[in-house]
């Protein structure tokens, strides 16, 4: 087997070389797509005393896969984890983990601010079939958690940043809090990506990525993935993802492995326009509030750059104005186009709190004509005239 240690010295030599083994592929420098759905074996005895764990035994693509492998232990490698699983969606990824981690009469303590559907699937599905309880908690003060915290809590949802109004949250803190009460701590880490902030190292036990947006990068598949730290909860996961059916697919994790090699070039870029586009957006007279780690007027800006390394293209404003002129100044952009997904090569603007009541809006930290915007690669002047322009409408 290759020696993959020389590859762990950073993190571009990860997303570039690590967990691929050339003389495996016939030297290929592009490790193929295994479509396969089974493989077969010399005897009956080998299919039954196989040893999963091998990376080059493998039985049934619903159990492990050679391509997905090779996506699972880069992203392993980037987070410092344990072990990593690709799933087929980020909501399959999310879902497991649930699961996993809780039973009837469980307790969770979530964020407002999480993504959605997640937060439907705790309140929705949880609590009628398993007797869930779940805590909403705003998140920015430490404090909230400890005293939502019950003898039954035996998960913690975290999404730092959030990805409407960036909250953050303490990463560290929170997780040593879940430790004391023998909690576990999830966190989707998709808007950060393991370049610019690794939760496990930070006291996490499971970190999510929805592979959709930077990982993938191209706006061209949907997937989930999960980080873990402790090797007895991988095997668990393991064991559920074989018997849900959610792994990934192999054409889905080789467009994820390409994705991945260009992530830390793509990102950097993301930043750097997004940074110029808030601080435009800062200083316009149109604008009321903008929402963006990155800026120095952000209220947990100190507590970014204890957590973070970088920021990416994802950032939110509200107007000085009414909800039908936010909806103008969307659809009056021309490169931005209207869309609820972020992360890919292109420009995204959504208003996600449309059709919510103001009272909502508020708790969620946000007003009904907030805009949230995904700066793409289009070019970091052409973004801000496309902007200029669509404020100037109203």
């Amino acid at each position: 087997m290759s020696d993959q240690s020389r590859y762990l010295k950073s993190d571009k030599l990860i997303t570039a070389h690590y967990g691929e083994e050339y003389e495996h592929y016939y030297n290929a420098v592009v490790p193929p797509v295994f479509m396969n759905s089974l493989n077969v074996f010399e005897t009956i005895d080998e299919y039954y005393d196989f040893d999963r764990t091998d990376k080059h035994k493998y039985c049934y693509g619903r159990v492990q896969n050679p391509t997905v492998r090779i996506l699972e232990d880069k992203i392993a490698a980037l987070e410092h984890g344990a072990g990593a699983l690709a799933f087929a969606s980020g909501m399959a990824a999310a879902t497991t983990a649930v699961l996993t981690v809780c039973k009837t009469g469980s307790h969770v303590i979530c964020i407002h601010n999480s993504y959605g559907p997640l937060k439907d699937f705790l309140t929705g599905y949880c609590k009628e079939h398993m007797n869930i309880t779940t805590s909403f908690v705003k998140g920015d003060c430490v404090e909230e958690f400890e005293e939502s915290i019950t003898d039954k809590t035996v998960l913690i949802v975290l999404e730092s940043p959030s990805s409407l109004v960036f909250s953050l949250q303490d990463i560290e803190a929170v997780s040593r809090i879940a430790k004391k009460h023998e909690a576990l701590v999830y966190i989707d880490n998709t808007f950060c990506t393991p370049i610019y902030q690794q939760p496990l190292t930070l006291g996490a036990d499971i970190v999510m990525h929805t592979t959709s947006k930077y990982i993938g990068g191209h706006s061209d598949i949907i997937g989930g993935i999960l980080a873990v730290k402790d090797s007895a909860l991988m095997k668990k996961l393991t064991a559920n993802r074989e018997l849900l059916g959610g792994i990934a697919g192999p054409m889905e994790a080789w467009l994820m492995i390409r994705g991945l090699r260009t992530m830390a070039v793509r990102i950097a870029q993301h930043q750097e326009t997004a940074m110029a586009v808030a601080r435009f957006l800062e200083t316009h007279p149109k604008v009321k509030n903008v929402y963006y780690p990155g800026l120095e007027s952000h209220p947990q800006y100190q507590l970014m750059k204890k957590q973070q390394s970088g920021n990416t293209g994802l950032l939110s404003f509200e107007i000085h104005g009414t909800l039908k002129d936010a909806e103008k100044v969307a659809e009056s952009l021309q490169i931005f186009k209207i869309g609820v997904s972020w992360g890919g090569f292109e420009s995204l603007a959504f208003l996600p709190h449309a059709r919510m009541e103001e009272n909502a809006c508020e708790a969620l930290g946000g007003s009904q004509n907030i805009i949230r915007i995904h700066c793409g690669l289009e070019g970091t002047e052409a973004l801000i005239s496309d902007l200029e322009s669509a404020l100037a409408q109203i």
